[in-house]
C-alpha cells in the first residue's frame, strides 16, 4: 500500500492515524531484532546427561575416590608404548591426567580399564604433540611437559603428591636435600625429595607396586619429569625457583581447567558455579550439597549475581594452600569464645596466607556455610569441606569402610585374647 501512494498520501494517512500502524510495525520489527540479539547473547543451556551417561559418571567417580593409584592410572591412561626390547609401558597424556582427577569428566567410550592405543616408542613424542598441542583447549603448562614425553606412572604419583601437598611443605623438603645450600639439587637428591613427599601423601601411602600391570615406582623407568627437570642424561641441576614455578604452573593448569568447565561469561562464573567448585571433592551427602546450592541460588539470583573472576578464584585457592594454619587460628577463635565473622576470615587470610580476600568472595563463603543467617560461622564444617577442596579429595581413605571395620574387629579380638592371657 505504501509503495503505490504518493508522498502526500502518506503524510495525510499519518495525520489520520494510519501512521500508528506503520509505527507499530516498526516497533514490532525492533522487538524481533532485540529478541534475536538476546538469543545470541544468551548463555547456552547445559545438555542434560542421559541415564547411561550418569551411571558411567558415578562409576568413574567411585574409581577416583576409592581405587588404588594403580587402578586409577590404568583406567584413565590411554596410551601404551612398545619399546625396542619388547617391553610395554602405559602412559597418560596431560588431558588423561586432568580427566583422572576431575569428578564428572567421562573417559572416552572406546577406552577404559586396561584398554589403550598401542604405539611404537618412535612415535612417543609425536603422539604427545598431537594430543596436547592445542593450548587453547588443553592444559598449557603440562603441554610443555609433554614435549619431553608422556606421563608415566611414577610421574603420575608425584604430580598427585604435588597437588595434595601444601607449597610450603614441598619447599621445606626441597631445602632439606639441598646438601650444599646453593638452592639446587641433583637428580639423586631429587629422588630423595620425591620419596619423602610421597611418603607423606595419602596417594603415596596407598600405592603398592604392581608387577603384573608394570606400574611400579622405579628410578630406571621412563619419566618425562626427569627429562623436564634434569635433561635427557639427568646431569643438570634443578633450582628451587624452577621447582616452585613448576608447582605453581601445575596447579594453575588444574584451576583453569576447572574454572573453564563452567563456561565463564565475560571472564566470570556464577556464585553457584563457585559453590560447586568448593563442594566438588566434599564427602557430603547429596542432600547436604543440595542444601548449600539452594542457599546460594536463592541469595544470588538475577541482578544479585556479580559473578566470580578467575583472579578472585585463584586468590581463594592460594588461601586454601595454607588451610592447616588457618585451622589452628580458627580453633583459637572458637576456644576463646570469640565470634568468627567476615572480618575474622579476612584477618586470618591476611595473617596466614598474606592475601586480601575479596568482599564478594567472603560473602559467598558465608552464604554457603552460615546455617542460621547470623553472619557467623559457628561450626567447623566449613574447614573440613575446604580441606577436602584443598587436597582435591586425594587424602581420602581408599576403602568404603569395610577394611576399617575388619581392622577394628581384629584389634578387639587381639585385646580380648591379651585380657584372657592376663
Amino acid at each position: 500500500v505504501v509503495s503505490t501512494q504518493s508522498t502526500e498520501a502518506v503524510v495525510s494517512t499519518q495525520s489520520t492515524g494510519g501512521g500508528i500502524i506503520l509505527g507499530a510495525a516498526c516497533k514490532e520489527g525492533e522487538g524481533e531484532e532485540e529478541e534475536e540479539e538476546e538469543k545470541k547473547t544468551e548463555k547456552p543451556k547445559k545438555k542434560k546427561k542421559g541415564f547411561g551417561e550418569r551411571k558411567v559418571m558415578e562409576y568413574e567417580n567411585r574409581i577416583r575416590e576409592f581405587s588404588t593409584p594403580d587402578k586409577i592410572f590404568r583406567y584413565f591412561a590411554t596410551v601404551r608404548v612398545e619399546f625396542e626390547n619388547g617391553k610395554k609401558e602405559v602412559f597418560m597424556t596431560p588431558k588423561d591426567f586432568m580427566r583422572s582427577i576431575t569428578p564428572g569428566e567421562i573417559q572416552p567410550s572406546n577406552l577404559g580399564l586396561d584398554m589403550y592405543r598401542d604405539i611404537p616408542a618412535s612415535k612417543l613424542l609425536e603422539v604427545a604433540g598431537i594430543e596436547d598441542g592445542d593450548e587453547s583447549e588443553g592444559p598449557t603448562f603440562l603441554s610443555r611437559l609433554a614435549e619431553h614425553g608422556l606421563i608415566s606412572f611414577q610421574d603420575y604419583i608425584f604430580l598427585l603428591t604435588l597437588l595434595s601437598t601444601p607449597k610450603h611443605d614441598c619447599e621445606i623438603a626441597f631445602k632439606m636435600f639441598d646438601l650444599y645450600g646453593d638452592g639446587c639439587v641433583s637428580y639423586q637428591e631429587f629422588l630423595d625429595t620425591r620419596s619423602v613427599l610421597e611418603s607423606r601423601s595419602s596417594m603415596g601411602k596407598r600405592h603398592r607396586d604392581n608387577i603384573y600391570s608394570g606400574n611400579t615406582i622405579s628410578k630406571d623407568g621412563h619419566s618425562a619429569l626427569t627429562k623436564y627437570f634434569f635433561g635427557v642424561d639427568a646431569n643438570k641441576k634443578l633450582t628451587l625457583n624452577d621447582f616452585v614455578v613448576f608447582m605453581d604452573g601445575l596447579k594453575e593448569d588444574v584451576f583453569k581447567m576447572e574454572f573453564s568447565k563452567y563456561h565463564p561469561e565475560d571472564g566470570k562464573i556464577t556464585e553457584e558455579d563457585f559453590a560447586n567448585l568448593l563442594l566438588l571433592h566434599a564427602t557430603l551427602s547429596q542432600q547436604a550439597k543440595a542444601k548449600f546450592i539452594r542457599r546460594i541460588r536463592k541469595a544470588y539470583k538475577g541482578d544479585e549475581s556479580q559473578g566470580i573472576t578467575f583472579e578472585q578464584f585463584m586468590t581463594f585457592t592460594h588461601f586454601l594452600d595454607h588451610l592447616d594454619d588457618v585451622e589452628i587460628l580458627v580453633s583459637v577463635y572458637f576456644a576463646a569464645g570469640m565470634k568468627f565473622n567476615k572480618a575474622s576470615l579476612r584477618k586470618v587470610a591476611h595473617v596466614v596466607a598474606d592475601v586480601e580476600l575479596d568482599s564478594h568472595i567472603i560473602d559467598v563463603v558465608f552464604t554457603i556455610f552460615d546455617d542460621n543467617g547470623d553472619e557467623l560461622l559457628s561450626s567447623r564444617e566449613f574447614i573440613s569441606v575446604l580441606k577436602e577442596r584443598a587436597h582435591r579429595g586425594l587424602e581420602k581413605p581408599s576403602d568404603t569402610g569395610f577394611v576399617r571395620l575388619i581392622t577394628a574387629l581384629g584389634a578387639c579380638v587381639a585385646n580380648y585374647v591379651k585380657g584372657e592371657e592376663l
